[in-house]
């Protein structure tokens, strides 16, 4: 579940008056709700979420020293290469597969998931969709793409998730 913070703690989180946190919930550029009480209180992904999106440093309580990143591929020569480069857990499972694992499980569905392949379709952008992934973007991958994911939100709101197009060569 998602930290709450009320305007206080995300001015002094941010180093901000209090009134800009509110400004920002007013003009609808930081997501907040209302409690019964008529308190504004923003959760820790809208507020991560706003920041990454102004291009603002996440501090470390909403983790912004870490980006997780998994990487599923089913083709030996990557999974090869990750092996020497990183770590990796290796599952014998394709993407889609890892897909809704990770969407039948709680506590990661704030987790948006990314697919790739070299035989980008359609069809498969529906089955990554399908299976819980935000995209599916086409093989050589674009880098500077790659990391445009991660400064913009995927989900911008709370009412779903946005579905970035992706370009094909």
């Amino acid at each position: 579940m998602d930290e709450l913070f009320t305007t206080h703690d995300v001015s002094r989180l941010l180093q901000v008056d209090p009134s800009t946190v509110s400004k920002w919930i007013d003009k609808g550029i930081l997501m907040a709700f209302r409690t019964p009480g008529r308190h504004r209180r923003v959760r820790s992904t809208d507020l991560r979420n706003f920041l990454i999106a102004h291009q603002m440093p996440v501090p470390e309580e909403l983790g912004g020293g870490v980006i997780r990143l998994l990487i599923v591929d089913d083709e030996r020569p990557v999974l090869d290469g990750l092996k020497r480069a990183f770590k990796p857990f290796v599952p014998d499972l394709d993407g889609f597969e890892v897909c809704r694992r990770i969407r039948a499980r709680k506590q990661l569905e704030s987790v948006k998931l990314v697919t790739m392949t070299a035989r980008h379709s359609p069809e498969l952008l529906d089955q990554s969709i399908k299976a819980g992934a935000v995209t599916c973007l086409s093989k050589p991958i674009d880098a500077q793409r790659v990391m445009d994911l991660f400064r913009v939100p995927l989900a911008l709101g709370t009412k779903g998730t946005a579905v970035v197009k992706p370009t094909v060569p």
